[in-house]
């Protein structure tokens, strides 16, 4: 994205939220309540659920001990409103008003939905978030102080394009393992698939050596027997897929080293995401004519579809301009989205920004090991929040309070703002 690109998005960005701040957010986000109760756990809250105009689902949950502040979380891309992970009770305990949508899409059925596009969540999240704003006046009488964006996978790209189109409505965004374009993320899954089912009939020895020598090179280490010179070049293949944005920026989506048993026992979830979305992502896709099946998933080249296809799905490359906190925590085995999207991510806000300013705006966090998510990066959710909202504080305050990003969040240090390149494995061996 070119500087005048990511002007004329911030200015669509400007001209939606004026839009909707004109009309008053009671008028604007038109919302149907279908329950509103009590309840009692996690922690005393206020739960509301209903309908944002006609199609997206949200809930809300008002704490009766409230912090002043709101979460708008962003769910994962199979998920609904109600798939919270494990953020609600860290979120509830600590006061916050937290409220996440379905955005008006759901992944099964959207292949068959013309008037659903994934592109939808971006103003999904805006009108959830005037009308949260709006409803935690009417409850506590006071207008929040600050509101935090979140949310993993699918949910940590769009709270990181959230916190770049709307500064003025986001303190900062806890944006989990996620991707940076549609066609890095299934353009990547899609070459992953077509190299794996090459290797598949060694994925055992390969998972076996890996085990046994974590830094085992592949290249120059062969197995026994070894890898035919097919075999090797489709790992290769996996290690080593170039990615690029529509401006022209390149990272390196290709899985870690040290994810190939997470590719095993994930393959068929690959497959899964790519079998339930292919229509919508390119409806053009047909190899072989007649029902497209599982084994021509693979074969997919976003790259080379048509003008119309990558036009759409390049709606939501990021553009790596943040003027708000971004902490990102991503596991280095990741097999669904590539670690490499974070590293990538952290190379486009320094590309951008510069490296002095990208250090003051962007933290990042690896935890090895550590695939799609997972028990690692649940247990440190409440520490992630602490750690978020002491950098607002700081940046706020000049530095006389609060702290910037800590060193460690859990055991797992932040990377260094300059001196390591990490938009390729750190184990990846050149072509």
């Amino acid at each position: 994205m070119t500087f005048s690109k990511a002007l004329w998005r911030w200015l669509a960005a400007s001209l939606l939220m004026l839009a909707f701040l004109a009309q008053g957010a009671h008028a604007a986000v038109q919302v149907v309540i279908d329950a509103d109760e009590m309840r009692t756990s996690p922690s005393p809250h206020r739960y509301i659920h209903g309908t944002i105009l006609d199609d997206a689902k949200f809930q809300l949950l008002l704490p009766t001990n409230w912090n002043g502040k709101i979460m708008i979380f962003s769910r994962g891309f199979s998920g609904t409103e109600f798939s919270t992970d494990s953020w609600v009770p860290p979120a509830l305990s600590r006061g916050y008003a937290f409220a996440t949508s379905d955005e008006g899409w759901n992944r099964t059925a959207i292949a068959n939905e013309p008037e659903d596009s994934y592109y939808e969540s971006r103003q999904r999240l805006l009108e959830l978030t005037l009308y949260v704003k709006e409803r935690v006046v009417a409850q506590y009488g006071t207008a929040a102080t600050r509101v935090l964006m979140t949310g993993g996978s699918n949910g940590g790209h769009h709270t990181k394009m959230m916190v770049e189109d709307f500064p003025y409505l986001f303190d900062g965004g806890i944006a989990g393992y996620g991707f940076n374009s549609q066609i890095s993320m299934w353009g990547s899954m899609a070459a992953t698939i077509r190299n794996y089912d090459i290797i598949a009939p060694r994925i055992n020895d390969i998972v076996n050596r890996r085990a046994s020598t974590r830094q085992w090179d592949p290249f120059t280490q062969p197995l026994s027997p070894p890898l035919t010179p097919q075999q090797l070049q489709a790992l290769r293949n996996i290690y080593d897929i170039p990615a690029k944005l529509v401006d022209g920026f390149q990272f390196n989506v290709g899985r870690w080293q040290g994810s190939e048993s997470q590719l095993r026992s994930q393959y068929s979830a690959l497959v899964g995401y790519l079998r339930d979305s292919m229509p919508r992502f390119d409806p053009t896709f047909n190899p072989n004519g007649g029902a497209l099946l599982d084994s021509e998933l693979g074969l997919w080249e976003p790259e080379q579809s048509a003008p119309w296809v990558k036009r759409e799905l390049r709606k939501l490359d990021l553009s790596g301009y943040i003027e708000k906190p971004v902490l990102i925590m991503h596991g280095t085995a990741d097999p669904i989205v590539s670690p490499g999207e974070t590293a990538g991510y952290k190379a486009l806000v320094e590309a951008r920004l510069g490296r002095t300013e990208a250090e003051k705006l962007l933290a990042v966090y690896y935890i090895p090991g550590m695939g799609h998510g997972g028990t690692q990066y649940n247990n440190l959710i409440g520490a992630q929040i602490d750690a978020m909202e002491a950098w607002i504080t700081y940046r706020q305050s000049g530095g006389t309070l609060g702290a910037p990003p800590p060193a460690l969040i859990g055991a797992y240090p932040r990377e260094p703002a300059a001196g390591t390149d990490l938009t390729v494995s750190p184990n990846q061996v050149p072509r």
